[in-house]
């Protein structure tokens, strides 16, 4: 049975024996990335292991993390496994992009994403998250598929946000393909990491098939959105990207048109469910996010002011991120030889940075396996290079501080008149193949009008108490507290 409160420690599965070769590595991988990778990244700060003709290495600290993500991201490339993983769906999107190609579609995204944009999308967010937790309330018997309902609350978002476009035609078969892509030939191999580009697989020839299909209803989507539009409808991001790809191939224009959509439905979802699930699970928690939430407006008129003052529920959204990062790893090939944290490495050697392991490291994060938000409540935040979701240095995710805001606001509208529990204890643990999806998909019950009871007979307790509490707690663990 799973603990209550803000005690609640998540099941996670083991991690790989310390015996584990790199190509046992590389195969856990296409099982589940929390189980891939040994306690030893815990204290090493990185790990060679010999790998045929070449090493795999594990960069396993903030340091290490830093020098090749910030310091040093010219000395490093991207490995063949994001081409033959992410290709059938990104193509050759910004995600999957590389050098000027990179650069270029960088630029052009960026204004999309800056601060100035927010309260703007913030409004999209907060009457898409109006219209799905009405439905979700009028369920007849309150149980609902919370990973289902959140993941098809992204995807419209990201296409109403950005494209301006409903998912009434084309979101059951893009949220159907996306995920038996996921579940099946997204999974990455070993054979994704070691063989050349062009010595293609079995499942690389039904990855070829799978782009068929995801291309024929990307071009459905645009064809709608160029169909539909008005000369009075506000200029979105589908018309930037029209303007900046006039002169390039009309594929470059699906391709990021599929990329913002993919991280809309698949990252942001993924977020929602497991911060509903750890809050299921940490009462306490959760209705001191519902007495936050009931304090201000979310409201799509008001929704961009909102952000500020819901502290509390951002903390959850990047303890969440801490513990199940949709981004679990990011891997780099070595392009000249040199040293790496004291480590040397050769050119060609092949980098992970298991973001899952650096999350849970001890000698960083106090109590690590603990769903406790208060680490991210005070001035005292994580450094840097302990807590990277959304990566970092020049590729970092463009759409992070966006990420965040919706995962607030649909938490706060969710959760402002309504109890979340889950129906049943079999343990939920993170599957790290494509993304972090749980297994098993568990039921969720919603529980409507939570009365505001008055302060003093409230079962929750504030923000202070809550996080006061868990920082003495820390320090009597004896670990640094970050």
């Amino acid at each position: 049975m799973y603990s209550t409160g803000h005690h609640f420690e998540p099941p996670a599965p083991p991690l790989a024996p310390d015996r584990v070769t790199g190509l046992g590595v590389l195969m856990r991988l296409r099982r589940n990335a929390f189980s891939a990778f040994p306690a030893r990244c815990f204290s090493a700060p990185a790990i060679k292991y010999r790998l045929g003709i070449t090493d795999l290495i594990l960069a396993n600290t903030p340091d290490a993390m830093r020098h090749v993500l910030a310091d040093h991201p010219d000395r490093f490339r991207r490995v063949r496994a994001t081409g033959r993983v992410l290709g059938p769906l990104l193509g050759r999107g910004l995600a999957a992009a590389e050098g000027e190609a990179w650069r270029r579609q960088r630029r052009t995204l960026a204004p999309a994403f800056t601060p100035r944009t927010l309260p703007v999308l913030s409004q999209h967010i907060a009457a898409c998250a109006e219209a799905t937790c009405a439905r979700i309330e009028a369920s007849s018997d309150g149980s609902i598929d919370l990973l289902s309902a959140m993941q098809d609350l992204s995807l419209d978002i990201a296409a109403r946000s950005m494209f301006s476009l409903e998912t009434a035609r084309f979101g059951p078969e893009l949220r159907r393909l996306l995920v038996f892509y996921s579940a099946t030939i997204g999974r990455p191999r070993a054979s994704d990491f070691l063989l050349p580009s062009k010595l293609l697989t079995p499942t690389d020839v039904r990855r070829a098939l799978f782009r068929r299909r995801w291309s024929r209803i990307i071009s459905s989507v645009i064809a709608e959105r160029r169909t539909t539009a008005s000369p009075d409808t506000p200029r979105d991001m589908f018309d930037m990207l029209v303007d900046a790809y006039k002169d390039q191939d009309e594929g470059l224009l699906a391709d990021e048109v599929s990329t913002m959509l993919f991280a809309g439905h698949e990252t942001t979802g993924l977020t929602l469910f497991w911060a509903c699930f750890l809050l299921a699970n940490a009462p306490e928690w959760q209705d001191a996010v519902r007495e936050e939430a009931r304090a201000c407006d979310v409201s799509p008129s008001t929704a961009g002011e909102a952000l500020a003052r819901l502290p509390l529920t951002r903390a959850v959204v990047e303890e969440t991120l801490r513990l199940y990062p949709p981004a679990y790893m990011s891997a780099r090939a070595v392009m000249d030889p040199h040293d790496l944290c004291g480590l040397p490495v050769r050119s060609g050697s092949l980098v992970l940075l298991p973001f899952c392991m650096l999350h849970r490291n001890p000698a960083f994060w106090a109590s690590p396996s603990r769903f406790d938000p208060s680490r991210f409540l005070d001035a005292a935040r994580p450094d840097r290079f302990t807590f990277l979701p959304f990566g970092a240095g020049p590729r970092v995710c463009i759409g992070a501080q966006l990420a965040i805001a919706e995962s607030m606001l649909v938490l706060a509208r969710l959760l402002r008149g309504n109890a979340i529990a889950m129906e049943h204890a079999d343990p939920v643990q993170p599957i790290g193949s494509f993304s972090t999806r749980p297994s098993p998909v568990p039921v969720f019950k919603l529980r409507r009008g939570m009365p505001r009871a008055p302060v003093k007979s409230r079962r929750a307790r504030s923000m202070t108490e809550l996080g006061a509490t868990a920082k003495g707690r820390s320090r009597s663990d004896g670990n640094a507290d970050v």
